[in-house]
């Protein structure tokens, strides 16, 4: 957001030509949100699931699948990001802090992930305890909303110097 409004004021971050280099790794982290959207959607549907039918026999193996592809897509890519795009766009936006914020970003969708992971760890019977429903819902609702934010920050602020036909700053 503080990008978007000093780019509105016409000053702040100036952004440069993108090598090819920079806009391959802008291509592979765009072409991977669709499966990152995808885990997000069966987020969502999990937590609504845990919300109006957590005693339901599929609710904890769901609940798991979707921990499961978190783990093993969303952090992944979101840890690949972190070593590989984020520093190599610093040059065109003018810092390393221009990413710091979506950094931080990645450290609480890690947080999120691993505390729907503890959920699961106390569920040995396959049965959500209706005390830990409220914080499980908590990291599921919340785990959407920053991912959900994330995603659109990135598309728009990073992905958006790949377009070729795009006003550089």
């Amino acid at each position: 957001m503080i990008l978007n409004a000093l780019r509105a004021l016409g000053g702040g971050l100036r952004r440069r030509e993108v090598s090819p280099q920079i806009r391959q790794l802008l291509d592979r982290y765009a072409g991977e949100h669709a499966g990152v959207r995808d885990v997000l959607a069966r987020l969502r549907d999990t937590a609504d699931m845990v919300a109006t039918r957590p005693d339901v026999p599929e609710c904890v193996p769901t609940l798991r699948e979707v921990h499961r592809r978190l783990v093993d897509e969303v952090l992944p890519h979101e840890a690949a990001e972190e070593q590989w795009l984020y520093p190599a766009l610093a040059g065109p936006l003018g810092s390393d802090e221009a990413t710091s914020t979506m950094s931080r970003e990645h450290v609480e969708i890690s947080r999120l992930v691993d505390r729907i992971g503890g959920h699961l760890a106390r569920q040995p019977d396959g049965r959500l305890r209706a005390d830990e429903v409220p914080d499980l819902l908590a990291a599921l609702y919340g785990l959407d909303a920053v991912l959900r934010l994330h995603l659109a920050q990135e598309e728009e602020d990073y992905f958006s110097l790949n377009a070729a036909d795009g006003p550089q700053r």
